[in-house]
């Protein structure tokens, strides 16, 4: 086992356990001012440089409390085949760490109901009945779980939509934390109350008293959702709530969230000791472990790719953490049988369904409609964070919908894979999963200084974000380390395999209805006359696959150029569009 304390703040522990192969940090919570931490570890070092040894410091444990953490979860049935993440695994890592330690808290940091392709026959109950099954008990109540709500929870957010997400809490075993939600209580659009409910909570946990509350981000706007009058802001809120649960009496509090990983520095940044001591984030869809001031963020990676393992021990009234990442693969855990054989069923009974609503034959969604040459890559961090050339490919299809289009654009956060497409047969349920909501296409003309200001949006919050672009028909570079308004520069058309300079006219560009409505913070979109393309992209993306006699084998040939990072990616000026 690895030596578990040090007399040190911080210090990276490797774990020793082959089955395991996770980093892990250790901390002191401390709530003391800078200052004073200098001193006192300086006298620990001076005057107690053997206290900490493992020996001694079991001996003074008060209480343990061990956390696992996953967020971003959309597939029961996990990624790249069922190799990779899916609930089955997560359920194998709960089990084992119920073996070692009487508790185990259990935290889900938002966006699980929506969206995916089996939610547009469940809306979100399949997920819930999975998770509901995470404590080997379904049908009793799980006091040790809690979760957030993410942006995805409110996909479906018209008046007639209350009673639906109402159901999903109602049938959980779990509580849900909507600390900064403020829904709404107008007749007919009213989440009304239920025991699974809550502003926040304080969890008896390993002999701990562990403070919970939850944030949300307001990325859908509250006046969009017909049920939810306000998102408060989280700094507010988690300075309020942090105060009353310690007030309450929590020896440890946790903010698990639902937001950015900036407004979660924000929030421990501006807060320090009035804060939380830690956070459990989402949203990022990618793993982050963050220090400000000896408290920490940390995210996992999305769909149980990896999972947050935390243990908080309180040594003298004061709380130290350790975490570490683990990783939900097949060659490094068993799947949970029964739980496998949960999500066996529920996928088999929705594609039945599925093809049914098609009239097509059965197993329609395992029908390859293409090929591909090469590996598409998918993966969500990089087709949110840099060209692929999947993005390449389908923003290139998207350009040659209409003849006169000079140029053409879509978020990555529209392409929802989140693996790669390994060469050989593309599916109908690798077509049906990429595009899960089939975003209608306009037309719309941009003259240089606003698509200036769509690159800019593009790069802002680089890496990482759905509102990163894939794009066609041009180039462009950018410097994500410039101020805003100062990162893009070199917009250059793409023409028969060549760069040329941007015309003295509009260009005839292709995006998504969403976008050109300010979605994804586009704003700029929102003045400009659209006129509608016809069709959603998804139904045409099989129809081109299908008409091929080719496989198909795009490139990434350096259409958008990171200045930070050339010769690590192609930056190329002599384009060859994807074919």
């Amino acid at each position: 086992m690895p030596a578990r304390y040090t007399h040190s703040n911080v210090v990276a522990v490797q774990d020793a356990a082959p089955q395991r192969k996770v980093a892990s940090v250790f901390v002191f919570l401390n709530r003391r001012p800078w200052s004073l931490r200098v001193l006192l570890a300086i006298f620990m070092f001076l005057a107690l440089p053997v206290w900490l040894s493992n020996a001694a410091v079991d001996d003074q444990i008060e209480g343990e409390v061990v956390i696992l953490a996953i967020n971003d979860v959309y597939r029961i049935e996990g990624v790249d085949g069922g190799q990779r993440g899916g609930m089955s695994l997560v359920r194998t890592l709960r089990r084992q760490l119920e073996r070692e330690s009487s508790d185990v808290l259990v935290l889900h940091a938002g966006d699980f109901l929506f969206p995916s392709l089996l939610s547009q026959q469940t809306q979100g109950a399949h997920m819930v009945k999975m998770m509901n099954a995470l404590d080997g008990a379904p049908g009793v109540h799980d006091p040790q779980m809690f979760v957030v709500f993410g942006n995805h929870e409110f996909d479906k957010s018209k008046k007639q939509h209350t009673a639906l997400l109402q159901a999903r809490i109602d049938e959980s075993e779990f509580e849900w934390l909507g600390s900064n939600i403020r829904f709404s209580q107008k007749e007919g659009a009213s989440i009304g109350s239920s025991h699974n409910l809550k502003m926040s909570t304080i969890v008896h946990s390993g002999g701990i008293r562990v403070g919970l509350f939850g944030l949300t981000t307001n990325l859908k706007p509250a006046h969009d959702i017909a049920f939810v009058d306000e998102f408060l802001d989280p700094l507010a809120v988690a300075e309020e709530q942090s105060t009353a649960l310690r007030t309450r009496g929590a020896e440890v509090v946790i903010a698990l969230t639902h937001l950015s990983v900036a407004r979660d520095r924000n929030i421990l940044e501006k807060l320090g000791e009035r804060g939380p001591d830690l956070i459990i984030g989402g949203h990022n869809h990618q793993r982050q472990h963050v220090e400000i001031n000896g408290r920490w963020i940390l995210k996992a990676d999305a769909d149980a790719r990896t999972a947050t393992v935390v243990h908080i021990r309180m040594i003298k009234q004061k709380p130290f953490l350790s975490f570490g990442y683990r990783f939900l693969d097949r060659n490094r855990l068993t799947p949970d049988p029964k739980m496998q054989q949960q999500v066996e069923r529920v996928v088999r009974e929705h594609e039945v369904w599925f093809c049914s609503q098609k009239n097509e034959e059965a197993r329609c969604l395992e029908r390859s409609v293409g090929e591909t040459a090469v590996a598409l890559v998918g993966e969500e961090v990089e087709i949110r964070s840099y060209e692929t050339n999947l993005g390449n490919w389908v923003a290139d299809q998207v350009r040659t919908l209409v003849p006169d289009a000079d140029i053409a654009f879509i978020n990555a956060g529209s392409l929802r894979a989140n693996q790669d497409i390994p060469p050989g047969s593309i599916t109908r349920r690798h077509v049906e999963e990429l595009l899960p909501y089939d975003s209608d296409l306009v037309q719309v003309e941009l003259d240089r200084h606003q698509l200036d200001a769509v690159l800019e949006r593009a790069a802002e919050g680089w890496p990482g974000r759905g509102h990163w672009l894939q794009i066609s028909g041009f180039s462009f570079t950018y410097d994500p380390r410039k101020a805003q308004g100062h990162r893009v520069d070199d917009i250059s058309l793409v023409q028969d395999g060549k760069t040329i300079g941007l015309p003295d006219r509009p260009l005839q560009a292709i995006t998504y209805k969403f976008l050109a409505e300010g979605g994804d913070g586009y704003d700029m979109l929102k003045p400009l006359e659209r006129v509608a393309v016809g069709g959603g992209l998804k139904t045409r993306l099989r129809a081109i696959l299908e008409a091929r006699t080719k496989p198909i084998r795009p490139q990434v040939d350096g259409r958008i150029c990171n200045l930070t990072e050339i010769g690590k990616r192609p930056c190329a000026f002599q384009i060859v569009i994807s074919k």
